[in-house]
């Protein structure tokens, strides 16, 4: 049975984006089962569990304590006869039920939010099986005007949708507007190129759904999108990295008749993916290793109907042996769809072959040695290097040693075992880099033996780990890795040198902020809110900083998460000292974590009172005895 606590704080970490809140607009009065049960998604389509009505009778309302008024409820809890959830009502305001949750087996499958200010947009959120995407309707008429979080596949569906419909509404909901391609960093003049191909998609919409003539009947099946592109922010000077996909298919049923249209280009803006083009007619050009053609052939589109059900039904609970099963009931599916494309349309098989290897590799990670997955996995390398596809071989290779490397972790009895599991892998990536010297995969599996090197405590770790980020650098410049690489040079080398850190302040992220400080000691702390000691490194720097802020002492922390208002929702809820930068991009992206290489916070930096970092790696438990030397206090 699910156990829920709710405080204002946990109310506040509900609602992550400014001035949104949830669903039903009555005072929140006693709550009883019979109305709870009225109470039903705004958004079409969301699958949540309502109890029969020989059940309701049988349901309980649990009131939610309030910690500021022990006689005012925060709100309620509602029961089946099972002691699972099936509904959540709570207010922030006093007045109205500002957030309505919805479960289904017990887990939270759907959120609206309702905010009292009158200017701040409503909300809705799809969770656990049913999807991930969270949407903004900012006049508050029923209808999503901005995706925050949305993936590719539901940008898809919603596509369809507004084919099917239409709806010119819809799709602007989807495309990238000219200030979030302005955020990205792009020069002007490319976010006006842009701009003119979104100004388009209205018309490529009538034109699609003229063109398909779709019944209100018509079914998604299946999206397939390739591999993403990535541009470095650093090779335009931007903000972010540019990600996309050039193009994606999708499949779509209409009463036994199977068709196709296109997505255009996808891309990446915070964790939304936006359009750029809108929908159209005919084959999708797959750009990278695959040619001009749609991907989901008539042979095996009854096999990709499959596939989506299947995938429609991942587990809930992502548990390991879960995972396991529902990957290899994908593979299993995926070696009926590789068996009946032909060879010579190798240029479709080879996307679903590279969804197959990625589906064994996940079914066996966490598992045995002698998995069936993993032997499958060793047979398709063989196939692949016999018919001398190199391309393939290497992307099994690597996936390979990495489900190895997390079956041995999975399986290791004592501690004394990690060494030689930890050395199996660097040898193991070693290898994958030399045999595979231009594969995909090579600049990552380079930047994981630099990682898996600096982390690994060997006598020789510091000195290895640069070699090997020297490696990054030197053969794969253009690499999303290759910046972080250098900072992680700059880092390790850096005790001596003067700490070189400006970035935006979180709370003003139009202004810059020089970390450096003569005549202060500063203590540079890299934090992320999922960060298992945050809580507790904040009551032990807030105490330093009440000891030795006086005395000289200066600290600077540096959010990696991906989201501002997260970042700044934790700083007030742990009580974080200091000034506080951010800049979005997350650990691997963000230029703050790249510019000293941050592997994983906590991570700390110190400065003496002449500005040079005189230690790269500390650890806050020894931080006091640091400081009272460099402050001169012993």
């Amino acid at each position: 049975m699910t156990t829920w606590r709710l405080t204002v704080r946990t109310v506040a970490a509900l609602v992550l984006v400014a001035g949104v809140g949830t669903t039903s607009h009555a005072q929140p009065g006693a709550v009883t089962p019979e109305w709870a049960f009225q109470q039903l998604p705004k958004q079409p389509g969301v699958n949540v569990h309502t109890p029969t009505p020989d059940q309701v009778a049988r349901c309980k309302v649990e009131p939610i304590p309030n910690p500021k008024d022990a006689n005012k409820p925060m709100g309620y809890m509602v029961r089946d006869p099972d002691g699972k959830l099936v509904r959540m009502f709570v207010t922030y305001d006093g007045r109205n039920f500002n957030i309505s949750s919805f479960f289904l087996d017990g887990i939270e499958a759907y959120r609206e939010v309702y905010p009292p200010e009158p200017n701040a947009p409503y909300q809705f959120r799809w969770l656990g099986p049913n999807g991930t995407k969270w949407g903004l309707d900012r006049n508050r008429d029923g209808h999503i005007d901005e995706w925050y979080v949305i993936s590719p596949e539901e940008v898809s569906q919603e596509l369809l949708k507004a084919v099917v419909s239409r709806d010119v509404k819809r799709l602007e909901a989807l495309l990238a507007t000219h200030e979030q391609l302005t955020a990205l960093g792009l020069p002007a003049a490319e976010v006006e190129k842009l701009k003119s191909r979104t100004a388009q998609a209205s018309k490529r919409l009538a034109e699609t759904a003229e063109a398909l003539k779709l019944s209100p009947h018509a079914k998604w099946i299946h999206a397939e999108f390739g591999i993403p592109q990535t541009r470095p922010a650093d090779a335009f000077e931007g903000r972010d990295d540019f990600i996309s996909y050039k193009n994606g298919t999708i499949l779509v049923d209409d009463g036994g008749k199977s068709l196709t249209f296109n997505t255009g280009e996808l891309v990446l803006i915070g964790r939304s993916w936006k359009l750029l083009d809108g929908p159209s007619v005919g084959p999708a050009p797959i750009e990278g290793n695959a040619a001009a053609g749609t991907v989901v052939l008539p042979e095996i589109a009854e096999l990709v109907a499959k596939l989506n059900e299947l995938d429609k039904n991942a587990p809930a609970q992502q548990t390991v042996p879960a995972l396991a099963k529902f990957y290899a009931d994908r593979a299993a599916l995926l070696e009926q769809i590789t068996a009946k494309i032909p060879d010579s349309k190798f240029d479709i098989k080879e996307t679903w072959l590279k969804m197959l290897i990625d589906s064994h590799a996940t079914a066996c990670e966490g598992g045995r040695p002698d998995s069936f997955n993993l032997r499958r996995l060793k047979d398709w390398q063989q196939a692949f290097i016999n018919a001398r596809l190199d391309a393939l071989a290497a992307y099994t290779a690597f996936r390979i040693i990495t489900a190895e490397n997390s079956i041995a972790l999975a399986n290791i009895s004592k501690n004394e075992e990690l060494g030689a599991v930890q050395e199996k892998w660097r040898n193991h990536l070693e290898a994958f880099v030399k045999a595979y010297p231009k594969a995909t995969d090579a600049p990552e599996a380079v930047w994981r033996l630099a990682m898996a090197w600096e982390l690994s405590g060997a006598k020789d770790a510091e000195a290895k780990a640069k070699e090997w980020y020297r490696v990054l650098l030197r053969d794969y410049p253009g690499h999303l890795h290759a910046t972080k690489a250098a900072g992680a040079l700059k880092r390790l080398e850096s005790e001596g040198q003067p700490l070189e850190l400006v970035g935006p302040l979180l709370n003003n992220p139009t202004q810059q902020f020089n970390a450096a400080a003569k005549d202060h000691v500063v203590v540079v702390y890299y934090w992320a809110s999922w960060s298992h000691s945050l809580a507790d490194d904040a009551k032990k720097l807030n105490a330093l900083a009440k000891t030795y802020g006086p005395k000289g002492l200066q600290i600077v922390t540096v959010g990696l998460d991906h989201d501002a208002k997260l970042a700044a929702d934790t700083v007030a809820r742990v009580g974080l000292p200091g000034t506080h930068l951010f800049a979005p991009g997350g650990l691997d992206a963000s230029p703050l974590a790249a510019a000293y290489g941050i592997l994983a916070p906590p991570h700390l930096l110190i400065t003496d009172k002449t500005g040079k970092i005189v230690d790269n790696n500390a650890a806050v438990p020894m931080l006091e005895e640091q400081l009272k030397k460099l402050l001169g206090t012993e």
